[in-house]
């Protein structure tokens, strides 16, 4: 009976340390994918920014542009471009872009300075192992580069030793945030909202005085 007890405590206790393990792995594993969240990377890049989303419709002509500016596919047929401002001066624009590494995926946000280079990258989210993350100091060597052909891996960036397939698709999606940045400027729609009128301005328009009626004398 005693060696019996001595062997169900021992299986309990590789059990528990068995599923330890696991809740732990599953920790990390979790910590590994959420990095920072979009609001936290939006004003990590534009510090007391105010933050308009403006979603653009790729049309088949927008697309084709956007490619062969890019280089790289686009899977994406509406874009999300978060433009900052401060006051009615434009403090950039960001781009989120989800695209798989090696068999699992990454998120990504490129910011755009107003001089339409990039300003930095933020990995949001990172679903492969940690081992293949790109590092601080790598996407570093990206801002600065306004110039979609320049931002290829093994160019004027060298590839991660190790992780290929990472630098590529980083590459890929600063491309594209280059691409999807110039027909956000083309259309339009990073350009501050016209001012409204004040109220005596209107009443004037309005052809009658501040505080009266029309046709009140």
């Amino acid at each position: 009976m005693e060696r019996r007890a001595r062997v169900a405590l021992l299986r309990r206790t590789l059990v528990a340390m068995a599923g330890a393990a696991m809740l732990a792995a599953a920790a990390g594993t979790l910590r590994a994918e959420t990095l920072v969240t979009l609001d936290a990377a939006l004003a990590r890049s534009f510090p007391g920014a105010r933050i308009e989303r403006c979603v653009l419709a790729l049309t088949p002509a927008d697309l084709k542009r956007v490619e062969q500016r890019a280089h790289a596919r686009c899977e994406a047929r509406l874009v999300t471009a978060y433009v900052a401002w401060r006051g009615d001066t434009l403090a950039g624009v960001a781009y989120t872009d989800r695209r798989v590494v090696r068999t699992r995926e990454a998120v990504l946000l490129v910011s755009i300075a107003p001089d339409t280079t990039i300003s930095r990258i933020d990995v949001l989210a990172f679903f492969e192992p940690p081992d293949y993350l790109p590092p601080a100091r790598w996407l570093d060597r990206i801002a600065g580069h306004r110039d979609p052909a320049a931002l290829g891996a093994g160019r004027d960036i060298p590839p991660i030793a190790g992780a290929t397939l990472t630098s590529q698709a980083v590459t890929e999606s600063a491309r594209l945030a280059l691409a999807w940045h110039r027909l956000v400027l083309e259309q339009g729609l990073a350009k501050p909202h016209a001012p409204r009128a004040a109220p005596e301005a209107e009443a004037s328009r309005g052809g009658h005085a501040p505080g009266k009626a029309p046709g009140s004398r």
